[in-house]
């Protein structure tokens, strides 16, 4: 007579899901992510509604502040630098409607999961559809901004020439940028709550190392290195440049494209490891 002995169940804990397994999950997010455009296109045309509910002028308010700020520090800067105003007022102009839209974004990617807390907790919604909602909200503040520019290249005597049609893919460059820099950023920003303030710090930090109230060849010969080293001067040259009539040098373009794919292998890997985590960590 033979005796079965039941077989035993392991008591070895499951193993995790490996780096390969991490990375197939970020990778179908980021494609879910933009397959639900609907999603993040209205909730961040509903963020600039919101901040500007019940206001007399609306969403206009953003052009009425930054026409007033270039106006006032391009009068006040072109005397202090003793420059012609006719130059210095449409660059001064162009540039902090470009660093707009870039500061912005690293700005808010660092706050991008940590705003949308109700949203992760309480929905099953791609990762990636808030930072996609941020890049929309700081591409129509960009967008109002970019009203000001016409009025004033028309008012000081610039006319357009074909190097305009390179200011769309500068702006898409920019943008394509911010996606890495959201995923980044905003996971390891919910993860540490005292990183958006250290951010907000550094990017005015940046700001004053970068050509944006101040002109390149007003440096002197042992710092031209700032300029040269700064990645967001690179993306600012794709836009600011073509806007202005001149053609951005081919070290931008390479500059800007060297960021891109180490900003993109960098930050995918690090989205993909981290992911699942974001959930606990709001």
């Amino acid at each position: 007579m033979s005796i079965t002995i039941p077989e035993i169940a392991s008591s070895e804990p499951p193993k995790p899901p490996s780096m390969a397994r991490h990375l197939t999950l970020a990778l179908e997010d980021l494609v879910k992510g933009l397959y639900d455009w609907r999603i993040w296109l209205l909730l961040g045309m509903n963020d600039i509604r919101q901040r500007y509910r019940r206001s007399q002028l609306g969403q206009f308010w953003i052009t009425f502040a930054m026409a007033t700020t270039i106006v006032t520090l391009g009068i006040l800067y072109s005397y202090l630098f003793k420059m012609d105003l006719r130059v210095y007022l449409p660059y001064l102009g162009t540039s902090l409607v470009v660093w707009g839209l870039i500061s912005g974004i690293v700005t808010d990617s660092g706050s991008a999961f940590i705003n949308s807390e109700a949203y992760v907790k309480q929905a099953s919604i791609p990762r990636s559809v808030f930072v996609h909602q941020m890049l929309v909200r700081n591409s129509i503040v960009f967008l109002h901004n970019l009203i000001i520019l016409p009025p004033l290249y028309l008012f000081f005597g610039l006319t357009p020439s074909w190097v305009l049609l390179l200011a769309p893919i500068g702006v898409a460059f920019i943008i394509l940028n911010g996606v890495w820099v959201g995923l980044l950023l905003g996971a390891f920003c919910a993860r540490y709550r005292d990183m958006p303030q250290i951010i907000a710090s550094l990017i005015q930090v940046v700001f004053f190392m970068t050509p944006v109230m101040w002109q390149p060849p007003q440096l002197p010969g042992r710092l031209v290195w700032l300029v040269r080293y700064n990645p967001v001067e690179s993306f600012m040259d794709l836009v600011r440049d073509p806007l202005l009539g001149q053609a951005p040098p081919v070290s931008s373009w390479e500059g800007a494209a060297i960021v891109t794919v180490v900003g993109y292998s960098v930050s995918v890997l690090f989205f993909a490891r981290f992911r699942a985590r974001i959930i606990y960590w709001l």
